[in-house]
């Protein structure tokens, strides 16, 4: 029997770890990108699933999807029970339990990637009712069907680290949620919806983001060996010509160097790459880093500017668009049918796993298709019943500022622009005053500063 090693349990609890940051990553992330009153609103609903769904994982949802059966796994793990620690997971070598911890970081993320879709469209209620039934009703059947041991994994449908899992259950679930519960609308100041308000809290997310990915792609290896370096570097090399990809796209359309398109576009390159990135060799992450940054740029402009879809945050183009094409990539850019044979080269990032093929292709493609056409349906119907028996969108009286009306808590207070509107009017006469004199001040430092310079040429 396989025995459980030291040093690949202490890389996958690192790891376990990193995809966990990328929780808060993303609060910072969407928190910038959404307007400045729905800031906490947006925080919190990417905040408050590590509790609810860590404890729904534990629960249920651990045994859903690696539990014995065809769709859906049963209750083998039911409470954790049968979760052993000092048992490997089989084929593996850390235990059940860190292999269940790890697993459970995936299952918090991939429902709150949604909510850069339906941003200021969700009351805290309704989020909480919604991100536990979707991930009893798509998640887990999804995460059982491709790694689980379901029907599409012995089929022969590939996924290193969530293309279908994740993205394409989260990117055409957030499709589905813009339909059914419509597009915002305008807010009363007239300020733009689609502009971020935080631009330094957009890059810090993306920092986490990217940082955190190391260790969900890395990590779906399982162990610390050449798959998850290579899983890693291929993670890196994809998102980064995404990056230039993507900024020479936007700089030719806008005619500025902007960094926020920037920050959408490691995404992207991280999402498109995570299907394949334990199967493809490093030189060919930069072509799946030229597919992201291309087609998501090029998905984002045609659901938003043509087809008028109020994809709030670009979750559909690049999750649901990105998550696809990524996982279609496996078929095309994985090593050849030489890895699959019992003396496989060294060259082979992995051996015995999945070789490119015309037949390959169409595996994937099916796999994909029924993702999309699940996932969809099943979160269009979910939303619709339950704006049936509950409240589910904000009253229009809270959506200009989400913050107060639904949460109680602005994220920003502006204390001085309160005083401002308290304070007894100011003395025109003191105002002449400190213009007088600040500027003889003002004066004498520019020319103190001179003096300084001239001195030390």
């Amino acid at each position: 029997m396989t025995e459980i090693s030291a040093i690949d349990s202490c890389y996958m609890l690192a790891n376990a770890g990193l995809v966990l940051l990328m929780t808060p990553g993303l609060a910072l992330f969407y928190g910038g990108l959404v307007r400045e009153r729905a800031t906490t609103d947006m925080m919190w609903q990417n905040f408050v699933v590590i509790g609810t769904l860590s404890v729904l994982w534990l629960a249920i949802g651990f045994s859903f999807s690696f539990g014995t059966g065809t769709v859906i796994g049963g209750f083998d793990f039911f409470l954790w029970n049968n979760v052993e620690k000092d048992k490997p997971w089989p084929l593996l070598t850390v235990s059940m339990e860190l292999f269940g911890l790890y697993q459970m970081m995936f299952a918090i993320i991939t429902p709150i990637l949604m909510t850069g879709t339906f941003a200021d469209r969700m009351r805290p209620p309704a989020f909480l009712v919604f991100t536990a039934l979707w991930s009893i009703l798509v998640y887990y059947p999804w995460c059982h069907q491709i790694w689980g041991g379901g029907f599409l994994q012995t089929f022969g449908v590939w996924d290193f680290a969530g293309g279908i899992v994740v993205h394409q259950t989260a990117g055409w679930s957030a499709l589905a949620s813009a339909f059914a519960l419509g597009p915002r609308k305008p807010i009363r100041e007239g300020k733009d919806l689609a502009e971020p308000h935080s631009v330094p809290l957009v890059v810090i997310g993306t920092g986490l983001l990217w940082f955190g990915w190391l260790g969900f792609n890395g990590g779906s290896a399982m162990a610390m060996n050449e798959i998850a370096v290579t899983a890693a570097l291929n993670s890196q090399i994809s998102a980064a010509t995404a990056v230039c990809v993507w900024g020479l796209i936007d700089f030719y359309i806008q005619g500025k160097a902007k960094l926020v398109p920037l920050c959408v576009a490691a995404v992207a390159g991280l999402v498109v790459v995570t299907p394949s990135c334990g199967y493809i060799q490093p030189h060919e992450a930069i072509i799946v880093g030229m597919v992201a940054g291309s087609v998501c740029y090029g998905a984002i402009n045609l659901i938003k500017n043509k087809l008028k879809i109020d994809d709030a945050l670009d979750v559909v183009g690049v999750h649901g668009v990105g998550g696809t094409v990524g996982t279609i990539l496996i078929g095309i850019f994985a090593d050849g049918p030489e890895c699959l044979g019992d003396k496989a080269p060294d060259y082979c990032v992995f051996p015995h796993s999945v070789a490119s093929s015309f037949v390959q292709v169409l595996k994937q493609l099916l796999g994909c298709g029924t993702c999309i056409a699940y996932s969809f349906a099943v979160t269009f119907v979910l939303i619709k019943l339950m704006m049936l028996v509950m409240p589910v969108k904000p009253i229009e009286a809270h959506f200009d500022n989400l913050d107060e009306g639904l949460h109680g808590e602005p994220a920003y207070v502006y204390e001085s622009l309160a005083m401002a509107r308290t304070a007894p009017p100011a003395d025109p006469a003191d105002d002449e005053l400190k213009s007088e004199v600040s500027l003889p001040m003002d004066r004498e430092m520019s020319r103190t500063s001179a003096d300084v310079l001239l001195e030390k040429k």
